[in-house]
């Protein structure tokens, strides 16, 4: 027998080792490309063309470099025809620039935009599945959170790897494979022997990817969670304030950002190790070449230019292999990403509510019935909700349901719209099994009035306009008479177009009741599901609503669920549901001639309920005296933001927080100063990750540099050449184990930094958010789901910033080293290079501005 402590642990392991299987989900790498159409493909084979040329010029240039280092070699026994054939290769060097001008071009523009393309119908995909789906999902699998991260941070992913990531891959293997194919047709003994080092090449790069999808999965399970407080906390922000909340809400959400840090930090050192790994290889390869090379030329086999040129090409192509690597990381990243997104859109319940297969009836009374009906949310499968229950609602009558909390009578409303099906039982309309029905048909049969109205952050017509498609201006003018509202409408400065807020915030009660039921009339349905529909109004609001009610449900078959039982003494029949039952039926007179049974008591239970919380003469006065509006005002500033909110300095915070947010709004960029500012806390993990990434992009330059010397060393004496090649070749293995280590802290640190500043970032954020007055969030800028999305993207793309870091400061060794070194030897030589290195630094900077500024525009408009 266990003890419950095993029984747990067990357990424990259990659901770990699913949630890992969970975690480890990922769709296939083709599958990202599922919404490409014709276009696209031109645009993806037009794009890998030009990354396969742009990728093969470099092995060209290492052609006709080696036939020139031969020319210049042999120049003292042809020194007459020495400046004519360098100034025929040197030709040949334009136009190869021309090609990997065009080439380059074509690469990352076509990438690009038909990246942007994909990525745009897959959300518009996601969001067509998600709307498509039975309410039963969102209540046992997708949450708020999991929609709006996907829609925003998880399809920049996918979109990321789609675009020019895809190109920059190709681009790497074609100089890869044309490095060994131009190498083999040299001088293939050189060849050979760097082929045998792949194989390490490629055990350091699947490790590394291996270990990175699992971390990614889980930092978004992670973010996922935030994402879920952020919008829960922003859209009930209301309450939040006036329970003083704030501080608890702003712990709340950091802690559950606190659960990436580990996650981002085990990822900075995988990067790292699997990057190092890759870069230590070669390393050791380039050593092996050089001495291996040596022997070749010593022997004979092959002249020292040919010789030297292949094994840069071959070295060349394995680098190749370190550069492409990072973008492995991307593809996998995406594929982790891109799980959730396929689920939702290929999931099977959207046949069903989707489907055009389901019958229409040509003419509907509105006869409904209720035939042993079982039912069990899927939620609380134990739970029995309907019990063989068994009701009919007869055509043009009304019907209602009256009983306890928990009893059922919602639960009838949610299965005629067919939100859930029963578990047995039939429910029949007219005498047809709606599940035989077309669900937006019979859907479209239905008008629904909830307790709580669900009002949209649009104008009071657009609201009004959701309830029937192309809807005239006329048909809703109408159905706000009936309803009463426009009562109200005309007294608004913007008649229909009148903003209502998140939520419908900007109304009261009773306007936005009235506004539903006018939604739910729109499209004249013959049946009417009225859940409470005025059991939280007070009771003035009540009453002009329940008139209304009154006129619309003349001549429909109307469903009541009565909280308030004084509202429905006038309905044909009342019901008394208990248990899942039907326990009474009858009118209210024949009801009520009964004192012992279940209506009777549920009305002496409200009439005694009533005369308790009836306020004494007193009482009703304070409470019914109003507040002034500058009384009102100045409590809700009190009450804003608690103890450590409520100060001058704080009041002016939330100004400049609007303030950043209309700045960020209107698009004006944050400046560099600003943006370091906010990794000051962390120069620690800066400084160590610059200087690192310094040294580690500084053995392109001592490589430049290593097999410079090797092949001037190449025409001296054997026992001269023996002695330089083995100086070159100790020092870069030991470059080999430095660049393993300097790999790994570098990536390790901006890691860290990556991870700490995303935090900061949205916590900040977020806390900046929470400290704004109320009308703020009343503004359509400011909803709760576009804040929660600019919570995620922006965040992800200030995140960024850890992928740009390393590069920056390893660029620079590569830059000016080069310029330096040409001017230990040719002065001349340097002004050359100076001018091409700055216009080479023009490039990358224009670049990076530019792919930057096409992510922010997609995470915008995401």
């Amino acid at each position: 027998m266990s003890s419950p402590a095993n029984g747990a642990a067990q357990e424990g392991g259990g659901g770990g080792k699913k949630e890992e299987a969970e975690e480890a989900a990922k769709v296939p790498f083709l599958k990202l490309f599922s919404f490409a159409d014709r276009w696209d493909c031109v645009l993806m084979a037009v794009g890998s063309l030009g990354a396969c040329a742009h990728g093969a010029s470099v092995p060209v240039f290492f052609i006709f470099f080696g036939k020139l280092i031969n020319i210049i070699g042999l120049a003292y026994l042809f020194p007459t025809t020495v400046s004519g054939r360098v100034a025929k290769y040197s030709l040949d060097f334009v136009y190869l620039g021309i090609v990997i001008l065009f080439s380059s071009w074509t690469e990352v523009a076509c990438w690009m935009h038909t990246g942007e393309r994909q990525a745009a119908k897959m959300r518009l995909a996601y969001l067509r599945a998600m709307l498509d789906q039975d309410i039963a999902v969102f209540d046992t699998e997708a949450s708020t959170g999991e929609v709006i991260n996907a829609i925003t941070s998880d399809i920049l992913v996918v979109q990321d790897a789609i675009s020019e990531k895809v190109g920059n891959f190709m681009h790497y293997i074609s100089r890869f494979v044309a490095g060994f194919a131009i190498g083999f047709s040299q001088v293939w003994q050189i060849s050979l022997v760097t082929l045998a080092i792949v194989p390490l090449i490629a055990i350091a790069g699947g490790t590394y990817a291996y270990v990175t999808i699992g971390l990614m999965a889980r930092v978004r399970k992670s973010y996922v969670k935030a994402g879920e407080i952020a919008e829960e906390v922003i859209g009930n922000v209301r309450t939040v304030q006036a329970f003083v909340g704030e501080e608890k809400a702003v712990r709340s959400y950091r802690e559950a950002l606190l659960r990436t840090y580990k996650y981002g930090k085990r990822g900075g050192l995988a990067k790292g190790l699997g990057l190092g790994s890759m870069h230590s290889v070669l390393f050791l390869s380039w050593a092996l070449l050089i001495w291996f090379t040596s022997v070749v030329v010593h022997k004979r086999i092959s002249n020292g230019g040919e010789s030297f040129t292949t094994m840069l090409n071959v070295v060349i192509a394995g680098l190749s292999l370190g550069q492409a690597a990072p973008n492995i990381s991307t593809f996998l990243r995406a594929r982790t990403a891109a799980y959730p997104i396929f689920q939702m859109i290929e999931r099977s319940s959207v046949n069903k509510s989707s489907s055009k297969t389901g019958r229409t009836l040509p003419a509907v009374d509105g006869h409904i019935q209720f035939r042993n009906v079982h039912f069990s949310y899927p939620s609380r499968p134990d739970v029995v909700i309907l019990n063989r229950f068994s009701l009919d609602f007869p055509a043009g009558k009304i019907v209602a349901l009256v009983g306890g909390s928990g009893s059922g009578k919602s639960t009838v409303v949610s299965l005629i719209e067919r939100f859930y099906e029963p578990l047995s039982g039939s429910i029949l309309l007219d005498g047809h099994d709606i599940r035989e029905l077309d669900v937006k048909w019979l859907r479209r049969q239905v008008g629904l009035v909830n307790q709580e109205p669900a009002l949209f952050a649009t104008s009071i017509r657009e609201n009004i306009f959701y309830g029937k498609e192309y809807a005239t201006m006329e048909e809703i003018d109408h159905a706000a008479r009936l309803s009463e509202a426009i009562t109200f409408i005309n007294h608004l400065p913007g008649r229909y177009e009148t903003q209502v807020g998140e939520r419908g915030i900007q109304l009261s009660g009773g306007q936005k009741q009235r506004i539903a039921i006018s939604r739910a009339i729109l499209k004249n349905p013959s049946v009417l599901l009225l859940d409470e529909a005025t059991s939280a109004l007070d009771a003035e609001s009540e009453k002009s609503v329940q008139e209304a009610l009154d006129r619309v449900m003349v001549g429909r078959t109307t469903v009541v669920i009565a909280h308030r039982l004084s509202t429905i003494r006038n309905a044909d029949t009342i019901a008394v549901v208990d248990g899942g039952r039907i326990v009474e039926t009858g009118t209210h007179e024949q009801l009520m001639a009964n004192p012992c049974g279940a209506y009777s008591s549920l009305i002496q239970l409200q009439e005694a309920a009533q005369l308790q919380q009836k306020p004494s003469l007193s009482d009703s006065a304070s409470i019914t005296r109003p507040l002034s509006f500058k009384y009102s005002r100045e409590l809700s500033g009190r009450t804003s933001m608690g103890a450590s909110f409520r100060s001058d300095k704080d009041s002016i915070s939330r100004y400049g927080a609007a303030e950043a947010h209309e700045e960020a709004r209107k698009g004006k960029p944050v400046s560099m100063a600003k943006l370091y500012s906010m990794v000051r806390p962390d120069w620690f993990f800066g400084v160590s990750g610059t200087l690192s990434a310094f040294v580690a992009g500084s053995q392109m330059p001592l490589f430049a540099l290593g097999v410079t010397q090797a092949l001037v060393s190449y025409y001296m004496g054997w026992e001269t050449t023996k002695r330089e090649v083995r100086k070159i070749s100790v020092l870069f293995c030991c470059g080999a184990v430095l660049t393993l280590v300097f790999h790994v802290v570098e990536h390790l640190s901006f890691g860290i930094m990556g991870e700490r500043l995303t935090l900061r970032v949205r916590e900040r954020m977020f806390s900046a958010i929470l400290r704004n007055e109320i009308a703020w969030f009343d503004d359509t800028s400011s909803t709760s789901a576009m804040l929660s999305s600019r919570l995620e993207a922006d965040a992800t793309l200030v995140r960024a910033i850890e992928e740009v870091l390393p590069a920056r400061p390893g660029r620079r060794p590569v830059l000016w080293s080069f310029s330096v070194l040409p001017l230990l030897f040719i002065r001349t030589g340097f002004m050359v290079w100076f001018a091409s290195d700055e216009q080479g630094a023009g490039h990358l900077q224009v670049r990076d501005e530019v792919l930057h500024g096409a992510h922010s525009d997609g995470a915008g408009h995401g």
